[in-house]
């Protein structure tokens, strides 16, 4: 017999940041709520979103990022609202977004933080990827 799981939210992903002071700012700029507590940890919430992070002052953003998949309303608005809170959208040519640049950006101590293009999907979504600052990937989808 199957188990029966009562549903009282959706799931939260747990991701890591190196400063999760830093992160928990970087969201404040895109109109996220933060709450920060002392012990390195902190949550953002902005309407339905709501995502965990815990410090991680050794990670390694090339091997071990986090990712989520967030449903939302309309992904071309959203992502245009992070863009116009500063996000690095990928498709810039100022700078360009190469690896190098990654690792310099990272190397420097600078947040990874990147917007991809929104685009359809054939999985019937309109979606885009939000890379946090320390390159936990977030794809947030629209759903046909």
């Amino acid at each position: 017999m199957p188990r029966t799981v009562s549903r009282v939210g959706p799931a939260v992903p747990i991701l890591p940041a190196r400063n999760v002071a830093a992160t928990l700012e970087f969201f404040a700029r895109l109109g996220f709520e933060v709450e920060a507590y002392d012990t390195g940890y902190g949550f953002v919430h902005r309407d339905a979103v709501e995502l965990h992070y815990t410090g991680a002052p050794d990670h390694d953003p090339w091997h071990a990022a986090g990712a989520a998949f967030i449903a939302v309303e309309d992904a071309d608005r959203l992502r245009a609202e992070f863009v116009s809170a500063g996000v690095w959208p990928t498709d810039s040519d100022d700078p360009p977004c190469t690896d190098s640049e990654l690792h310099r950006r990272w190397d420097a101590g600078e947040e990874l933080a990147r917007v991809t293009p929104a685009e359809d999907k054939p999985w019937r979504m309109r979606e885009f990827a939000l890379m946090d600052p320390d390159n936990n990937l977030l794809r947030f989808g629209q759903p046909d």
